[in-house]
Formats: C-alpha cells, sequence, structure tokens
C-alpha cells in the first residue's frame, strides 16, 4: 500500500487536533421532522 501524500497528513492531523477540542453537538430536530437545505444539499452531495 503506498503511503498518503505528506499534505493529506498534516491536513488529517490538524483536523483531528480542532476536533479534539469541540464538543458534540444535539441533533436539531426541526417542526415535522424535516432537514434544512444546508443539511439537504449535503446529503445530496455526499450519496
Amino acid at each position: 500500500m503506498a503511503s498518503k501524500p505528506k499534505s493529506q497528513d498534516f491536513f488529517s492531523r490538524i483536523v483531528n487536533w480542532i476536533s479534539d477540542f469541540s464538543k458534540e453537538q444535539p441533533a436539531i430536530n426541526r417542526e415535522g421532522g424535516g432537514q434544512d437545505l444546508y443539511s439537504r444539499i449535503m446529503n445530496r452531495i455526499s450519496k
């Protein structure tokens, strides 16, 4: 298996370092159980 490029490793370390400081936020429930526009767009992109 090829090693990851150094820039990805650096980026991953930064993201992991930042996430260590964050708290998990509770899920946001909208009236009627729908998702907001941003969530719908991000879910569509990630499929």
